[in-house]
């Protein structure tokens, strides 16, 4: 069968659209070697932009199903999946041709649908309350996905990053708590909580816990006028977004910095949601199970009074009963419990002196017997993963866990040699363990926005001048392989794709100043979202001299590694192409490569000496 032509036309609201995404990954996974198109509107094309479950992008300019219809027929799609629910979508897909169109039978559309679901009813024979997020994944199922996964997911360009740190790095960078309430929503009116209680709970976190606070709304005059509102009433200087407007691209960037989100119900919640933040969301006429997520650092404020909800954007009553009956003083409070407590997802808690575990694990460690530094180290339950060029101070095991279900790799570092000891603390500026030259560049490269294994839990024991031993466990990257055990079918597919989107995860991690010194295609994950993970981080650091140098080495690692038989001299070409975001290369650029090339010979002469062939060469 050759490769399928799929159309995926998204919801138009932003915040539908974000909760679609487990549905996507899902469809991603379940066509992973065919090509997909996205369809939408601008806004939610900006918010889900950088994602890795499309390989093009097609935006929507008209409401009219005939002229999109001739849109649509350019591209010869043989199957469509509707994730939007009018009428004149489903019209337009049949109208192009469109062979397989997959979608809900609702808004009397379902004459136009060959593959579809009926939303259930209640006996009223209104729809019955259902999370948009399995709303979507029941229509992937329907088209035979797995859909065990719901977590909502974001991705961040860096350019967006960028232009955030840049605009308000001052309140992002210091070491004072970020908070971003977002009092508007394109629902209605009755959504919103009165503007002076979000100025009352702004002065209470300035001067409770010294927060940069933010004030988040659309580019909307009302919106605007709420934001102004709030920021002249408040005691405190807040950061006023409808004076200092960011794009929906840095709207995201910027909620990847906040330490709490304080929202009404609209679509900024899901951004806060999808990555990951602390959320508190108030909820008055709509009923919270349309968007129920199991998101557990999200607290729900849900007004209690008998005519909520009634899921009306303008309320009918004299007052508005539901949204008035949250007080300044209940959000405060439950404000001052969620900046006061570890996120449930990132929480550590240190079970022994220097010994940390994630909450989620520590019943589990504790039935394995991991309560103590001896005990990691007496520890030889799993698969032992020595190999012949491994260090004898090092020694690494996998094992597998069941409650939570998880493979687990633990490292473990004894009798470190001195001299390497020193090393790594003159590389990295700063006295540290063995462990924790894994641990920190972990951590704060997934602060700007690479992916890196998920740490379950850590150690260190010092002597009284250098260290003893000490560990880390992470976590196995689900779904995915390094590209030296498999390169995805998606790069044989999508070949052009698959190299940029390689070369641009090489070049963000490189625009961090961090180097990696060892990035041979073994310490690359892939999945089947094409979203790639960098692991064995242990030689990770951030030169202050010789930057260039160690750019070169790591560029020659990756060349060296990707085998002659599946990567062609064109792939190289596009991957330095996209590295160095250039059409045509310069004289300066070429020099870079034949640098770069000149390290790969050099690193393929160890294999020369004992007889191989170097990958690149083969």
């Amino acid at each position: 069968m050759g490769c399928r032509n799929i159309l995926v036309w998204l919801p138009s609201p932003m915040g539908d659209a974000i909760m679609a995404t487990p549905a996507l990954a899902a469809v991603r996974s379940l066509f992973a070697g065919d090509k997909i198109s996205f369809c939408s509107n601008i806004t939610v094309a900006q918010v889900l932009s950088g994602c890795a479950f499309t390989d093009e992008w097609i935006i929507l300019e008209s409401h009219n199903p005939v002229v999109i219809s001739a849109q649509l027929k350019k591209y010869n799609f043989d199957t469509v999946i509707l994730l939007k629910n009018s009428f004149a979508s489903a019209l337009a897909v049949f109208l192009a041709g469109i062979e397989t169109r997959a979608g809900y039978a609702r808004e009397g559309r379902g004459m136009f649908l060959n593959k579809k679901l009926s939303p259930e009813r209640t006996y009223l024979l209104k729809y019955k309350p259902l999370s948009a997020v399995d709303y979507y994944l029941a229509l992937a199922r329907r088209l035979g996905a797995d859909t065990k996964k719901r977590k909502m997911s974001l991705e961040i360009e860096e350019d967006d990053k960028k232009a955030v740190l840049k605009n308000f790095g001052s309140h992002l960078l210091n070491h004072n708590p970020v908070v971003i309430l977002v009092p508007g929503g394109a629902f209605g009116p009755s959504k919103l909580w009165p503007w002076e209680r979000f100025a009352e709970v702004a002065d209470f976190l300035a001067e409770k816990f010294s927060a940069n606070v933010f004030v988040s709304v659309s580019p909307d005059e009302k919106e605007e006028a709420i934001a102004n509102q709030i920021c002249f009433e408040a005691d405190h200087p807040l950061v006023n977004l409808a004076q200092n407007p960011v794009t929906l691209g840095q709207l995201k960037a910027l909620f990847s910095f906040a330490d709490l989100v304080i929202t009404n119900d609209t679509g900024p919640r899901h951004i806060a949601v999808a990555l990951g933040k602390k959320v508190i969301t108030l909820f008055g006429p709509n009923n919270p199970a349309w968007t129920a997520n199991d998101y557990n650092d999200e607290i729900k404020i849900v007004a209690d009074v008998p005519c909520s909800p009634c899921d009306e954007p303008v309320c009918k009553k004299d007052k508005h009963l539901c949204m008035e009956s949250i007080t300044a003083q209940t959000v405060c409070r439950t404000a001052e419990k969620a900046m006061t407590t570890e996120t449930v997802e990132d929480g550590f808690v240190e079970i022994a002196s220097n010994f940390y575990i994630r909450s989620s694990f520590v019943d589990c460690f504790t039935e394995l017997g991991l309560e103590s530094m001896d005990d990691v180290f007496a520890f030889d339950a799993g698969d032992d993963l020595a190999k012949d060029n491994l260090a004898g101070f090092r020694r690494r095991i996998r094992f597998q866990t069941n409650n939570p279900k998880a493979v687990l790799f633990l490292k473990r570092y004894q009798d470190v040699p001195k001299l390497m000891q020193v090393k790594n603390w003159l590389a990295r500026r700063q006295k540290i363990s063995t462990m924790a030259c894994d641990l920190e560049p972990a951590q704060m490269l997934q602060k700007l926005g690479i992916d890196t294994p998920r740490t379950i839990a850590f150690g260190e024991e010092w002597g009284d001048n250098f260290e003893n031993r000490s560990f880390i466990i992470t976590e196995n990257i689900p779904d995915a392989a390094s590209l030296e055990q498999k390169v995805p079918d998606y790069f044989f597919n999508h070949r052009k794709i698959f190299i940029e989107r390689l070369a641009a995860f090489i070049r963000k991690f490189h625009e961090t100043g961090y180097r990696h010194r060892d990035l041979y295609l073994c310490h690359i994950f892939c999945n089947l979202q094409c979203q790639f993970t960098l692991i064995d981080l242990n030689r990770v650091f951030k030169p202050v001299i010789f930057s260039r140098r160690y750019q070169v080495k790591d560029l020659a690692q990756l060349y060296y590694s990707s085998p002659g038989s599946i990567f062609t001299q064109a792939d190289r070409l596009r991957f330095f192409l996209a590295y160095l975001q250039k059409d045509k290369l310069s004289a300066k650029d070429k020099t870079l490569i034949g640098k770069i090339k000149s390290k790969a010979h050099r690193i393929a002469g160890h294999d020369k000496k004992h007889g191989r062939t170097a990958p690149f060469e083969n």
